[in-house]
């Protein structure tokens, strides 16, 4: 399949909105998700279901991903929507998808790099101008400049990439042998392991893993439907996080 140069821009634009702070975050809590990611991507390749499997699969990889500080594991967002792209456009199941994104999410964080690394000159500037007590202009640079950086630095790289890429990758997948690509999905099968374990990690505790395991339970031994299980889950969150407000005010 052939990525037209106008599907390519449409991916490194949603790609650049995934980590903006545009309408109140939605970008950054939302679009960058592999899962939604992949589905969008799907769209623009005009195909959604495919995009959406390969994009879940993707995300699976990253449940237990945090950005704390500097430190950054990967870049779920360029493995979404890139990673989509290359697997639709060369034909890929989502065990070899899930293998690719992965080296995909590790490079795209040499652009976060970059961005935080051209940002932080920025915050020098902006002092300058409160030491000259042009408080307005503080404004103007904590959002301009840095916008410009980030659409740089997201959009060309994701958008050459769509465009170019799923040639790169056809030619590799010629070249390969049916056991490198064997391989391929046995690192692929194994990748969503490694992010259960991380997400495992994160709620490990007394208070969050007895839902898991409740969850587990409607899900394998009364067969509830997945939707219906987040349906119950919400519910519960919102009724506990309602009694401790409750509490917390009463005390006060």
């Amino acid at each position: 399949m052939h990525i037209t140069l106008l599907q390519a821009i449409l991916i490194g634009i949603f790609y650049y909105i995934s980590w903006s702070p545009w309408f109140t975050y939605v970008g950054f809590f939302t679009f960058n998700r592999p899962l939604l990611a992949g589905f969008i991507t799907g769209i623009i390749l005009g195909k959604p279901l495919e995009g959406a499997l390969i994009g879940a699969g993707i995300n699976v990889i990253y449940l237990g991903f945090i950005s704390a500080g500097g430190a950054q594991m990967g870049d779920p967002s360029f493995a979404g929507y890139i990673g989509t792209a290359l697997a639709i456009a060369s034909n890929l199941d989502v065990k070899t998808a899930m293998a690719i994104s992965v080296p995909l999410g590790t490079i795209a964080t040499v652009l976060w790099i970059g961005k935080m690394t051209i940002d932080s000159f920025f915050v020098h500037w902006a002092d300058k101008e409160v030491e000259k007590d042009n408080i307005d202009k503080v404004a103007f640079i904590n959002i301009v400049p840095p916008q410009i950086v980030l659409f740089l630095l997201s959009f060309i790289p994701a958008m050459l990439v769509a465009y170019y890429g799923p040639n790169a990758m056809n030619g590799m997948l010629k070249v390969l042998s049916p056991n490198v690509l064997h391989v391929f999905n046995v690192i692929g099968a194994m990748l969503p392991a490694l992010g259960i374990a991380m997400n495992l990690k994160l709620i490990g505790n007394s208070f969050t893993m007895p839902f898991f395991v409740l969850g587990i339970l409607m899900s394998v031994y009364f067969k509830l439907d997945i939707v219906i299980i987040s349906i119950i889950g919400i519910v519960l969150a919102l009724t506990i996080t309602s009694i401790k407000n409750t509490n917390s005010a009463a005390k006060a």
